[in-house]
């Protein structure tokens, strides 16, 4: 029961909720009947007057005199109890009615009722007439319908009215004698049912609206209050402004974060801001006053317009967003909106693009020249694959030397000088590149369409020009030449075959001599062929057995007894036949296969030794990757115990070149091979870097002149100078307990003059050529027979 009276009291009012709360549901309930209770006393004074006329014939004046006076009196003494609360409540605000009015009301309310069903009850029986009856029947349910309808927002009040007039129906009923009575009485209780429920649904709707505008009403308040705080504190700030822009409310935290005047009433948004955007970031299409007049023309909501500012000698940024105002009837009559500071979204925006940009440098430029790097050279390639253009491919000749000999610094500044000069030869439309180590690219654009071949020549010949003139850095003079490849741009071409094509024709140029270019012909890729095909074969030669070695003696010059012999490596082709070691030594050390190639030279040369006299000396040419790698000195000594050939029976045979890329390195690597027994000769002394310093400081064993001293002996014009040049050589060799070799004896008066000038030992054609291992041991056997 407590249950269901709980879930009843809902329907008039709130139990839940705060005392306040309950007072302002009461105070709207109490408004609502005391609008209508003056019009319904005056109602049921006139109704119930007219109902009195029609009975007057059957009624006694006194008595019906005194119901009508008691009618009035108690319907007027409602309706001025309903006028005075009502002006009660507009005087002191809408929580000034209290739970006794109600009472009142209720009390005034069971007066008037019991009036109406005192007239009902005692004038049924006296009304005589057809006419006076259904008057009569008609009056009584109407009365009791519209005295509930009034008190439908106060159920209390409508339950007193109808509960009253209901009994009293029922006993007018009561006192009549007819058919339909019970019927009648049923039907009345039915009908104050069914007014009950509608009057307890009506009710219950009525304090659901009201609930929700209070809870809106207090949504209202905390967002105002929360609006106002936020006003006062935020960096954010409120406007409302006309259709045009125009500021209709007073936006004074805009006004103090601008510096300006706290009243902007009347003035244009967009006018208070900075004519153009303050931080660039790029591709902002909603920035500036512009922007933002062109959403305020447009009446439709709008958000992220970015306004900025100058405050304090700092940019500000704002971000406005707002939704058009409309007038009840639906016309637009201006804009609401929140402007939000996004200052520091926007500087760490434009810090982002900073790094965005210069991580986008960084990827397409070389950090040492600043030119544009490989990608970026192929994406523009990319662009431009159609028209006449050329790709050159640019490579240092020298750069390397001048690299090893005076450091990785000096280098950096001998590329970073290149690229000024390479800028300086370039035309404005051309695009330079660096794409890695001493290799750069040009893009030469702008080339005419009928004589691209002789303009790209002539600018070619022009970038050359420009790298001959000589460099001072760090107080050294370096003399940088290029050799440079370039390929024409056909229509549709690929950028891998460009390059490639470049890239050949930059092979070309360096093998055909160097400091030059050369124009791509198909004829290039042909022999770049047939070189990487002679690398597949080379790789597999040895394993193969198609290398072969043959001997050249080294003779004494006094009596030409054969001391030793030089081992010179051989390729017998099982296509091509026999290939000269020209063709090949310079492919295997630039492919690395000189490496594998030395070790396997060393070793057989060691075993084949092995047959000759205990004395006879084995020289062995060493090449200069090889003595660059730190695995030379324990690869020989591995080689000479596997073998069982005395360390001091083998010559190893370097070139002067060697000495110039570090020399460091190279002494350090010289001593260990000096310390273990292996004696070190230098080969084709005076070509090279020949330095007397070298000489004395690295420990040789054997000096080999170059065999363009023997050709010059033969010279009549250079025989005098060169024959002093020897007899020098010779003499400082002597001091320094060193074998001078002379190589490329071929006659008898070359063997004569440097037996003279007091050459140790000799070496050339005049002896015989280099034969293999069998026709050498046969010439022994039968030396030995003779």
């Amino acid at each position: 029961m407590r249950g269901a009276w709980e879930r009843l009291r809902r329907c008039w009012t709130l139990p839940d909720a705060s005392e306040d709360v309950r007072a302002l549901l009461l105070n709207r309930q109490l408004r609502n009947l005391f609008r209508v209770v003056p019009w319904y006393v005056a109602s049921n004074c006139y109704t119930g007057g007219g109902v009195l006329l029609v009975m007057w014939p059957f009624l006694d004046a006194t008595l019906a005199w005194a119901w009508l006076a008691c009618l009035v009196l108690v319907h007027l003494g409602w309706g001025w109890h309903a006028v005075r609360c009502a002006r009660r409540q507009q005087r002191q605000g809408e929580q000034s009615l209290r739970h006794g009015d109600l009472y009142a009301s209720m009390f005034w309310c069971a007066l008037c009722a019991l009036a109406a069903g005192a007239g009902i009850y005692l004038g049924a029986p006296l009304a005589a007439s057809d006419a006076s009856r259904l008057l009569l029947s008609a009056y009584t349910p109407g009365l009791i319908a519209t005295g509930v309808l009034v008190g439908i927002t106060t159920p209390l009040v409508s339950f007193t009215w109808l509960a009253i007039l209901t009994i009293s129906a029922c006993l007018m009923v009561a006192r009549l004698d007819f058919l339909a009575q019970g019927m009648t009485v049923t039907l009345l209780c039915c009908y104050a049912v069914m007014l009950s429920s509608a009057l307890l649904f009506a009710s219950h709707l009525f304090v659901r609206r009201i609930e929700a505008e209070l809870a809106a009403d207090r949504q209202r308040q905390i967002v105002g209050l929360l609006l106002r705080d936020f006003e006062s504190k935020a960096n954010d700030w409120l406007w409302e402004s006309d259709c045009g822009g125009v500021l209709t409310r007073p936006a004074s935290r805009l006004a103090q974060m601008l510096g300006l005047d706290a009243d902007l009433v009347g003035k244009r948004l967009d006018t208070l801001f900075a004519p153009h955007a303050l931080l660039a970031l790029g591709g902002e299409a909603a920035v500036g006053p512009a922007a933002l007049r062109k959403r305020l023309g447009g009446g439709r909501p709008f958000s992220g317009v970015v306004v900025e500012a100058m405050v304090d000698q700092q940019p500000r940024s704002w971000s406005l967003s707002a939704k058009p105002l409309h007038a009840p009837t639906g016309e637009w009559i201006g804009w609401r909106g929140v402007g939000c500071e996004v200052t520091d979204a926007r500087l760490r925006e434009a810090e982002a693009l900073v790094r965005e940009r210069k991580l986008h440098h960084l990827a397409h430029h070389d950090p040492l020249t600043g030119l544009p790097n490989r990608r970026a050279f192929l994406d523009a390639m990319e662009v431009e694959r159609e028209g006449p253009h050329a790709v050159t491919m640019i490579d240092l000749d020298n750069f390397k030397t001048i690299n090893d000999s005076l450091g990785h610094a000096v280098g950096d500044q001998v590329l970073c000088a290149v690229a000024r000069r390479l800028q300086q030869g370039c035309r404005p439309g051309d695009l330079l590149a660096r794409l890695g180590g001493d290799e750069f690219a040009v893009l030469l654009r702008g080339l005419p369409a009928t004589d691209a071949d002789a303009e790209a020549c002539a600018r070619l010949e022009h970038l050359l020009d420009v790298l001959r003139i000589p460099e001072w850095v760090n107080d050294y003079r370096v003399d940088v030449r290029a050799s440079i490849g370039v390929s024409r741009v056909v229509d549709s071409a690929e950028t891998g075959e460009l390059m490639r094509q470049a890239d050949n024709a930059l092979y070309a140029a360096k093998n055909e001599g160097r400091d030059m270019f050369r124009q791509y012909s198909p004829r290039m890729s042909e022999r770049l062929r047939e070189r990487l095909a002679l690398v597949s074969d080379l790789a597999l030669a040895a394993h193969a057995g198609q290398l072969e070695l043959d001997y050249m003696p080294l003779r004494a010059a006094d009596d030409l007894r054969v001391r030793g012999y030089e081992a010179l490596v051989r390729w017998r082709h099982p296509v091509h036949g026999r290939i000269p070691p020209m063709d090949f030594i310079p492919v295997a050390e630039e492919s690395g296969l000189i490496v594998p190639i030395g070790l396997w030279v060393l070793e057989r040369a060691c075993r084949d030794a092995l047959a000759w006299a205990p004395d006879t000396l084995l020289a062995v040419n060493v090449s200069p990757i090889q003595l660059a790698s730190p695995s030379l000195v324990d690869s020989v000594m591995d080689v000479l115990q596997r073998v069982g050939l005395p360390a001091d029976r083998l010559e190893l045979e370097i070139t002067e070149s060697v000495l110039a890329r570090d020399p460091a390195a190279a002494r350090a690597m010289l001593q260990r091979l000096r310390a273990a027994g292996v004696r070190i000769a230098i080969d084709d002394f005076g070509v090279g870097y020949s330095s007397m310093a070298q000489l004395r400081e690295l420990p040789f064993d054997s000096l080999k002149l170059d065999q363009s001293f023997a050709a010059a002996l033969l010279q009549e014009g250079a025989r005098d100078m060169t024959r002093s040049i020897i007899a020098s050589v010779v003499q400082l060799a002597r001091s320094m307990q060193l074998t001078v070799v002379a190589e490329g004896v071929e006659v008898q008066e070359q063997l004569e003059m440097l037996r003279g000038l007091g050459c140790t030992l000799l070496q050339g054609y005049l002896f015989g050529k280099p034969r293999p291992i069998a026709a050498l041991m046969g010439e022994t056997a039968e030396s030995e027979r003779a």
